[in-house]
């Protein structure tokens, strides 16, 4: 019954009400859903075609942190800019197809690169908005399109962000509405969660689907 409640809650199911339904302990509740959401890692996929990347900063805003935090993020920035006080996933999908995300320390390219090498074929054709750290992917994909955003471009023929952007807003409406804190050490299994429930969206069979991906986990 856990299993059934949490795949049909496409925005996520907080810990206190899976605890509610199934009348269980919210801490028992938690420990269902993480062995869940460790079930929903898809790490075969590789994206081909037209891909969609983008990133994106999960955390509350820096006027809702504590006035420790506060001062430290203001004297890092000092020497780093950006979003210091957040933390930043990377999202890559195919048009048509599914999503992949991963949880990031820093948003650059030294630390983007590698995962869009490992995660989508090389005969790609990659479309990005105007950050720093996509610089350079033409010398390893078919070709990389820029939609530049600053510049107030947001869709060129068929290229565009707009599918992973549209991804991002569930991502967020889970965050904002069900889970409102997430820590760094657990944030891949929140976005392997959301990242699966969108992949499925169509199946059918997505409650039998996922037992069989979770008896493949658990075994290995």
């Amino acid at each position: 019954m856990a299993i059934s409640l949490i795949l049909n809650a496409k925005k996520g199911i907080s810990s206190r009400q899976l605890a509610r339904d199934i009348n269980v302990n919210k801490d028992t509740a938690w420990y269902l859903q993480m062995r869940v959401r460790n079930a929903m890692s898809e790490g075969d996929v590789l994206l081909t075609g037209l891909v969609e990347i983008d990133e994106t900063y999960i955390g509350g805003a820096l006027r809702n942190k504590t006035k420790k935090h506060r001062i430290a993020v203001k004297e890092s920035r000092k020497t780093i800019t950006g979003m210091e006080h957040k933390k930043p996933v990377l999202g890559m999908v195919e048009r048509g197809g599914k999503v992949i995300t991963q949880a990031l320390k820093k948003a650059h390219g030294e630390s983007i690169k590698p995962v869009l090498h490992d995660r989508i074929e090389q005969s790609a054709t990659v479309i990005t908005d105007g950050f720093g750290g996509y610089y350079g992917l033409d010398k390893t994909f078919s070709e990389h399109q820029i939609v530049n955003h600053e510049k107030e471009e947001f869709v060129r023929g068929i290229y565009h962000t707009n599918t992973i952007e549209g991804f991002w807003s569930m991502l967020k409406r889970a965050v904002i509405g069900q889970y409102h804190q997430i820590s760094s050490k657990y944030l891949q299994l929140y976005v392997n969660e959301c990242g699966y429930k969108y992949n499925n969206r169509k199946n059918p069979y997505l409650f039998q689907s996922f037992l069989l991906a979770a008896l493949s986990v658990n075994s290995t």
